[in-house]
């Protein structure tokens, strides 16, 4: 048996880390872990490349795993590729596409592991007939319990298996995962702009839409930048570079831009139209001379690695499609009331994706009906914490819809509220298989009561 890698820390004197982080890399380090709750104290929590932004995956006095040593390709067959779940899904992309595969679900975070997007929410542009959860495309789950006992998880067993898919790592530590794949097929796309009036009274076809969709919201713009994507399987797939080049625009060259402008443009009424005009910009440009048509294996592996100065906040609420043209207008008001107030405004374009109705897992947030996601994005720190409480708020009075791991401030009265008996369910099952809140934190005690 392998012996367990660990790093202790120091507990801090103001918030308490995790006691130890380990790194396995096998099951059976796993298991050690979790059957020896003296050495590897509680909670024990999983994490991948840590593209979460809420305080789901800490383990306060307890024990990290860091999945990330586990990140082999396994299997690869006609449909479906089996991976260990350290491996990040832009490196999984490129295999396939070597083999002329390709993932059947997309993916917004470039670094995300395969098992972050499987035990965790994500969200993407999906076309009709996929599921919007990458979770989803997972057929099978290699699973280690609570109390260090192996289990398989499969499409024969679709109950347990919506269970375990967005189960964020609470029902047991899932170490194997077989994914569908599929031939590299084509899409087309369309991009254009309307204000946030026109996209109101156009919102309702959302609802019936066939397309994926894709979106940028500049509401001091009144401009609303969208991405259509319709199944072609005779399209090329585009080119890689197209796409390398339009991850590197918007999610690095812009951030780093609206950076240095902070620095040297104090003034804020000139700052921020300056920034707003650049987004606007380098949108048309990309998408309307670079982007006509693409598939998932070119622009998954055509990722482009963020710069680490290009980083930004976001967080992230889900709405119903229904609701779609209130929603939109009232986060137009939203956004130019809370500047006015505070002075602070996001320097970057709010991205939003609709998402599918998916009933794949059983906490997806598309589950009742399709939904619109409205992510804000700001490359500034003071005054965003402030801005998340008051978006929070927002999204609550409009019946926002949380992801447990891309959402702050989601009280537990609103995650009952959009989830209701399925997070009652899924609690029950969750006291049943970890009765001793093994792998329960805080974050989730607050959602999950013991």
């Amino acid at each position: 048996m392998n012996a367990v890698v660990e790093r202790k820390r120091a507990p801090l004197a103001v918030s308490l880390g995790p006691a130890m982080v380990v790194q396995p890399t096998s099951p059976s380090e796993i298991i050690q872990v979790l059957t020896n709750p003296k050495r590897f104290p509680s909670p024990v929590r999983p994490t991948g490349a840590g593209s979460s932004i809420t305080r789901c995956v800490t383990a306060n006095a307890g024990t990290l795993l860091d999945m990330s040593a586990m990140d082999r390709v396994l299997r690869i067959e006609a449909d479906s590729v089996t991976v260990q779940p350290g491996i990040r899904l832009q490196a999984l992309a490129e295999v396939l596409e070597h083999e002329g595969l390709e993932l059947v679900g997309g993916f917004d975070f470039a670094n995300r592991t395969a098992g972050g997007a499987v035990c965790g929410a994500s969200f993407e542009a999906t076309i009709a007939g996929d599921v919007s959860q990458f979770a989803g495309h997972a057929t099978q789950l290699k699973v280690i319990s609570p109390q260090g006992k192996k289990f398989v998880v499969t499409e024969s067993t679709k109950r347990l298996l919506s269970l375990m898919r967005l189960s964020y790592g609470l029902l047991g530590i899932v170490y194997e995962i077989t994914l569908r794949v599929r031939p590299v097929q084509g899409f087309s796309v369309k991009s254009g702009k309307v204000s946030f009036k026109d996209f109101a009274k156009a919102g309702p076809k959302l609802e019936s839409t066939g397309a994926g969709v894709k979106l940028y919201f500049l509401p001091f713009r009144d401009r609303i930048l969208f991405e259509l994507r319709q199944p072609a399987p005779d399209a090329p797939p585009g080119k890689k570079y197209a796409w390398k080049f339009k991850d590197w625009a918007v999610y690095s060259a812009v951030p780093v831009v609206a950076r240095s402008l902070a620095r040297v443009v104090p003034i804020r009424q000139l700052r921020y139209p300056l920034i707003d005009n650049l987004s606007e910009a380098t949108q048309s440009l990309v998408s309307l001379n670079f982007l006509q048509s693409g598939s998932n294996a070119t622009e998954q592996s055509g990722r482009h690695q963020s710069l680490g100065s290009g980083r930004f906040n976001h967080c992230t609420w889900g709405f119903p499609v229904a609701d779609l043209a209130n929603v939109v207008l009232s986060y137009k008001l939203f956004c130019k009331e809370h500047y006015a107030r505070t002075g602070f405004r996001c320097d970057m374009p709010t991205v939003g994706f609709r998402l599918n109705r998916d009933r794949s897992s059983l906490l997806s947030p598309s589950f009742d009906g399709p939904i619109v996601t409205l992510s804000p994005l700001s490359t500034q720190d003071a005054g965003w914490d402030d801005f998340v409480f008051d978006f929070a708020e927002f999204a609550i009075k409009l019946g926002g819809i949380p992801f447990f791991n891309q959402t702050k401030n989601a009280t537990p009265e609103c995650a009952n509220k959009c989830f209701g008996n399925r997070l009652a369910f899924f609690n029950k099952v969750r006291r049943e298989l970890d009765p001793h809140g093994r792998l329960l934190n805080q974050y989730f005690a607050a959602y999950f009561a013991s």
